[in-house]
């Protein structure tokens, strides 16, 4: 069993209720509905619950995933927890385009079936396959809206660049956003990989997310990704004044650090709380938030 390091905002609960909860919540959600923007909440599940995990898919420093997905993999991993936990959403970092559609596939034949959107950051890793795409990811347990994904590229690049494959890119680093539903009411959830040296690409995030004409008050919305900045770095500051933060400590979440973050917007989200797990196929911890949710107000 690998160790738990319980991070909490309000109110607390232990793990184990934690994870009875979130099974119980599994129980209660019906069957998906049309994906899409529009109409208030209505009676259904109060809480939101989400796995954010950084996979490390193909890095160097973890081998055993080398862009596969069988067992002893990251994507094996993740199958796994999504029988244990039933999260609503999942969202991921790290990984390779061919992970993601053999990550759909394993989901459904285990007979929980996601949805889900992918956008490439990279196209010259050759552990990801002939493609070498290489990105982010969200999946959710009701429909996607249909269409191209839902993807804004940073202004703020930072003067990243990668290479491999005989040849140098620009990193393409950007907000993933999937348009779905939850609890009978409709949900965006977005996820981004940010570049340490480059923090006002999470000023981009704040900035955007405040359009009302791209994200509506009255949807519900979740922001999670690997920032790859401490807590109190002013820019995590910024982000955090604008939503909710699932877990309320400084636990880390890779190398000692925390840059693994879930938010949430608080005209939708009262309180959370994150299970921050550590696994041994990748160099990130897996996180299980779950989001109590409030209504507008």
């Amino acid at each position: 069993m690998p160790p738990f390091r319980d991070g909490r905002l309000r109110p607390p609960v232990t793990g184990l209720a934690f994870l009875g909860t979130l099974l119980a919540g599994a129980l209660l959600i019906g069957g998906p509905g049309p994906a899409g923007d529009g109409g208030p909440d209505r009676d259904g599940p109060r809480e939101v619950s989400v796995l954010h995990y950084n996979m490390c898919g193909a890095a160097n420093g973890c081998p055993w995933n080398a862009g596969g997905s069988g067992r002893g993999t990251s994507v094996a991993r993740i199958v796994a927890e999504v029988r244990n936990s039933r999260p609503d959403v999942i969202t991921l970092n790290e990984v390779c385009r061919s992970q993601f559609t053999a990550l759909r596939e394993r989901l459904a034949a285990a007979g929980t079936p996601m949805d889900g959107t992918f956008q490439g950051g990279l196209t010259n890793v050759p552990a990801c396959g002939p493609s070498g795409r290489f990105g982010t990811a969200v999946l959710s347990r009701e429909p996607v809206r249909d269409g191209p994904p839902e993807f804004r590229a940073f202004s703020d690049s930072g003067g990243e660049t990668y290479h491999n494959a005989g040849r140098t890119e620009p990193v393409r680093r950007g907000l993933l956003c999937a348009r779905t539903r939850q609890g009978g009411g409709p949900l965006t959830v977005c996820t981004a990989h940010t570049y340490a040296a480059a923090p006002g690409q999470l000023d981009e995030i704040r900035a955007w997310t405040a359009d009302a004409s791209r994200f509506p008050a009255g949807t519900p919305l979740i922001v999670a990704g690997d920032l790859n900045l401490p807590p109190r770095a002013p820019a995590v500051d910024r982000l955090r004044a604008r939503f909710l933060e699932a877990d309320g400590t400084d636990r880390p979440t890779a190398d000692g650090r925390k840059i693994d973050y879930v938010f949430a917007d608080r005209r939708h989200f009262a309180s959370g709380t994150t299970l921050v797990r550590d696994f041994p196929e990748s160099d990130h911890a897996m996180l299980l938030a779950r989001l109590e949710r409030t209504g507008p107000r």
